[in-house]
C-alpha cells in the first residue's frame, strides 16, 4: 500500500482526521475504489437572533375632517350705535343733498331730535321720527338732548315706576327736554312749561 498523493486543503481538524483514515484503509493499490467518506455530522446553523419588529408609527392626520352640512360658527356682530342730535333754540332747513344750494325738504321745528348718519365740515345728513332723510347745517344744531314722543301719548311720571303720581300725559310728536341719564326703563325728562318727571325709553324716540 502506498499514500496517494492527493492534497487536500482542509480547514476543519476533525473533518481532515476523517477523511485520511478512509483513504488508509479503503484504498489497494490499482484496485483502489474511490473512498467512502464517513458521515460527518452537520453543524447545525445557529439561528439568528429575531430581529424585534417595530409597530409601525402612528401618524397624526393634520387634516381636518369636515362634516357634511356642518354650519360653521357665525361670529356675534353687536348692533350698531344709534347717535342722535337735536336742532338748535331755531327752527332749520332740510336739504335733499349735502350742500345749501340744493332743494329745500321743509323746516324742522326747534329742538326736534333727529338720528345723525354722517357728519361732514359743514353739514351732518339726519333722519326725523318718519324716517325722512336730509342734511341740516351743524350751526343749526344745539348742544342740549331732547325726544319725542312716538307712541300715541306717554305718561310723565313722578318717579321711574309705573305706580308713581303722574304728572301730565304727552301726546305723540311733543318734545321733551333730556335732563339726566336714564333709570332702568325710565328717563328724567322736561316739558317746555317747566314740568319735569319720567318717562318710559319705549315711549319715546331720539335716545
Amino acid at each position: 500500500m502506498r499514500a496517494l498523493s492527493t492534497a487536500f486543503t482542509i480547514t476543519s481538524q476533525p473533518y481532515a482526521a476523517a477523511i485520511a483514515a478512509a483513504f488508509l484503509f479503503g484504498g489497494v493499490l490499482g484496485t483502489m475504489s474511490p473512498p467512502v467518506l464517513a458521515q460527518l455530522p452537520v453543524a447545525e446553523k445557529s439561528p439568528q437572533p429575531a430581529t424585534p419588529q417595530s409597530a409601525p408609527a402612528t401618524v397624526k392626520s393634520t387634516t381636518s375632517v369636515s362634516t357634511p352640512n356642518a354650519i360653521p360658527p357665525v361670529a356675534a356682530v353687536a348692533a350698531p350705535v344709534r347717535s342722535f342730535v337735536s336742532i338748535g333754540d331755531r327752527p332749520a332747513i332740510m336739504f335733499d343733498a349735502p350742500s345749501i344750494r340744493t332743494n329745500k325738504i321743509f323746516i324742522i321745528n326747534a329742538h326736534t331730535p333727529l338720528e345723525m348718519l354722517v357728519k361732514l365740515d359743514k353739514l351732518t345728513k339726519v333722519r326725523d321720527v318718519d324716517g325722512t332723510v336730509g342734511w341740516v347745517e351743524n350751526s343749526a344744531l344745539g348742544e342740549r338732548r331732547h325726544i319725542q314722543i312716538s307712541a300715541a301719548s306717554a305718561d310723565v311720571r313722578a318717579a321711574a315706576s309705573a305706580s308713581a303720581a303722574l304728572v301730565f300725559e304727552a301726546q305723540r310728536s311733543v318734545v321733551l327736554e333730556v335732563i339726566g341719564p336714564a333709570q332702568d326703563d325710565w328717563l328724567p325728562v322736561k316739558h317746555r312749561d317747566g314740568q319735569t318727571g319720567f318717562v318710559r325709553l319705549t315711549q319715546i324716540w331720539g335716545d
